[in-house]
């Protein structure tokens, strides 16, 4: 049986058609490669952040930028092997922004011999051993809060709450202990004042009642050179026969208080 003309080149064009249809599919269609899926690296890129710099978002309720504050504040000497004091006094501030500010504080101290120089004494017939106390400082401070938290309290109110360093220079203001005696042997208090430059490093936290009130809390360590003389001398010696060095003193105190700031 012979196939006409007509439907031969029509059984061609179906063919050719199909043809067609098949290559363009195949030319769409992803190569198939060997090649395993780096999950590995998926995971990495989905977790990456989209730029190379960011920075948190601080969405701070008692703002401090361009405020001025004042605080008043009290606590104990808590280090000092020969005194006991408590500190009294206040700090003068303003922030530049949210992390750094500049201070000025002034503590008094009403310090007194503590029970480890009343037990020398008592144990070696009223002689006392060679010290100094500390009666004040001045120190203008670099202060830093990078810590800025909110904490729940009792499930009753949303606390607000700040926590940074400072870092100061000033002066400790001192006063050497000393007794002169008369030509009948009679002791007289001869105490000497003086002061040396300080260094400060100090932890703060405030507790944040509203915009203009908080609480605070510091802990404050000053660092400088203190004389100390010799307590007693002999009777009718003269002042230039006292020995006297120096040594390395650390004073630590703790202060709570109440600040105040501008609107």
């Amino acid at each position: 049986m012979k196939v006409r003309k007509t439907e031969y080149s029509a059984v061609l064009f179906i063919i050719l058609v199909i043809n067609l249809v098949s290559f363009a599919a195949y030319a769409q269609t992803p190569a198939i490669t060997n090649d395993k899926v780096d999950l590995k690296k998926i995971e990495d890129k989905y977790w990456s952040a989209k730029d190379d710099e960011y920075g948190v978002i601080q969405n701070r309720t008692f703002s401090k930028t361009g405020k001025m504050y004042v605080s008043l504040v009290h606590g104990p000497l808590i280090n000092d092997p020969f005194a006991k004091a408590k500190a009294t006094g206040f700090m003068l501030g303003y922030f530049i922004n949210e992390d750094f500010g500049l201070e000025l504080s002034s503590l008094n101290y009403a310090s007194t011999q503590n029970d480890t120089v009343t037990a020398y004494e008592t144990q070696f017939g009223g002689a006392k051993p060679d010290f100094s106390l500390i009666k004040a400082t001045k120190t203008l401070s670099l202060t830093y809060t990078p810590f800025y938290a909110k904490m729940a309290f009792m499930n009753i109110a949303i606390l607000y709450f700040d926590m940074g360093i400072t870092l100061g220079l000033g002066q400790s203001e001192y006063e050497i202990q000393k007794v002169n005696k008369d030509g009948l042997g009679n002791k007289l208090q001869a105490n000497e004042k003086s002061s040396g430059t300080s260094y400060e490093i100090g932890f703060v936290q405030q507790l944040f009642i509203n915009k203009n009130v908080a609480f605070r809390l510091d802990i404050k360590n000053s660092y400088y050179q203190q004389s100390v003389k010799q307590y007693e001398i002999g009777i009718g010696a003269p002042e230039s026969t006292r020995a006297s060095n120096s040594k390395n003193a650390n004073d630590t105190t703790i202060t709570v208080g109440l600040t105040l700031f501008t609107n």
